[in-house]
C-alpha cells in the first residue's frame, strides 16, 4: 500500500461513526480505558481502528477471530502508542491467536530473530513478521490491569524494540541526543535489578526482565503501563526514560483515578 494511498485510506475509515459493538466491548472487557481522558480515549479508538483494519488477523488452534478478539488486544497495543507519533506498528503485518497458551519447540533467538515467552508460549513477536498471543492471557491482561504482567504490552514492546533493525532494549529515540542517557540508565538498573535476583530479593520489575536487554524493555514496557505507580516510586530513573520515551505519564493517570497500586 502506497504512503498516499495509505493516508487517505485511513482519513476514509477514521470519519466513519465508530462501531457501537466495539464501544460496548471497550467499556466491558478493557478497564484500562477508565483511567484515560477524552482525548486519549478518542485518540485509542482511531489507533484500535487502523490497527484492526490494517493488519491480518488470523485464528490458530481452532480460534474463530471475531470483534471481540481485535478489539480487546488492538485497544491494549494501542495504549502504547498514545503519547508517540510513529507509524502504527509498521512492522507488524499478522496477528496469530491461539485460544490459550501454546507449545513450539523453538528456542530464543538473539538481536535479529525470534523473541518469545518461553517453551509454553503465552505469546512471541518476529522480527518484521507475524506477532502471537494466546487469547485466554490477552483477555486475562485486560481484565487486570495493575499486575505489570500484560502480554499484549509485552509482545508490542518487542515489535518496538525491533524497529531500530535489532532487538536489543534500545528502541528508535526521540532525538539523538536522548541515546547516551537512555543506554546508561538502562544498563544499570538492568545490572542493579540482577543483582537483586541474585541475592534472593524481589523487585517491581519482575525476574523475566534480566533474562536479557530486550526482555528488560519488553518487562519495564508492562510496568511502566500496568504498575506505573510502584515502578516510579521505587525505580523513578528508570520510569522517567521511559515516561519521556512513551510520552506519557500512567502513574499520573492511576493517582488521578485513585487506583495507587494499579487496580481499576
Amino acid at each position: 500500500m502506497s504512503i498516499f494511498f495509505k493516508k487517505h485510506h485511513r482519513q476514509a475509515l477514521l470519519q466513519q461513526p465508530f462501531p457501537d459493538e466495539w464501544e460496548a466491548i471497550i467499556q466491558a472487557d478493557v478497564p484500562y480505558d477508565r483511567l484515560l481522558d477524552d482525548a486519549e480515549r478518542a485518540h485509542l479508538r482511531d489507533l484500535l481502528r487502523v490497527i484492526i483494519d490494517e493488519k491480518h488477523w488470523e485464528g490458530c488452534g481452532g480460534l474463530e477471530i471475531d470483534d471481540r478478539v481485535r478489539v480487546v488486544i488492538a485497544a491494549q497495543a494501542a495504549v502504547l502508542l498514545l503519547g508517540w507519533e510513529m507509524d502504527i506498528f509498521r512492522n507488524v503485518r499478522t496477528f496469530l491467536i491461539y485460544p490459550a497458551a501454546y507449545h513450539q519447540n523453538q528456542e530464543q533467538v538473539g538481536h535479529d530473530g525470534m523473541v518469545n515467552s518461553g517453551t509454553v508460549n503465552l505469546g512471541e513477536a518476529w522480527y518484521n513478521g507475524p506477532v502471537v498471543f494466546s487469547w485466554k492471557d490477552a483477555l486475562e491482561s485486560a481484565h487486570q490491569p495493575g499486575r505489570a504482567n500484560n502480554v499484549v504490552f509485552h509482545e508490542m514492546a518487542h515489535t518496538i524494540d525491533m524497529l531500530s533493525g535489532q532487538t536489543n532494549g534500545t528502541p528508535p529515540l526521540r532525538e539523538r541526543e536522548h541515546y547516551k542517557l537512555w543506554n546508561d540508565v538502562m544498563s544499570r538498573h538492568f545490572a542493579d535489578i540482577r543483582r537483586v535476583y541474585e541475592s534472593g530479593h524481589r523487585d517491581v520489575i519482575r525476574d523475566y526482565g534480566v533474562v536479557n536487554v530486550a526482555e528488560f524493555f519488553a518487562v519495564c514496557t508492562e510496568t511502566f503501563f500496568d504498575a506505573p505507580v510502584p515502578f516510579r516510586q521505587h525505580r523513578p530513573e528508570l520510569y522517567a526514560q521511559f515516561q519521556q520515551f512513551y510520552g506519557q505519564d500512567p502513574a499520573a493517570r492511576f493517582e488521578a483515578s485513585g487506583r495507587l497500586h494499579g487496580r481499576v
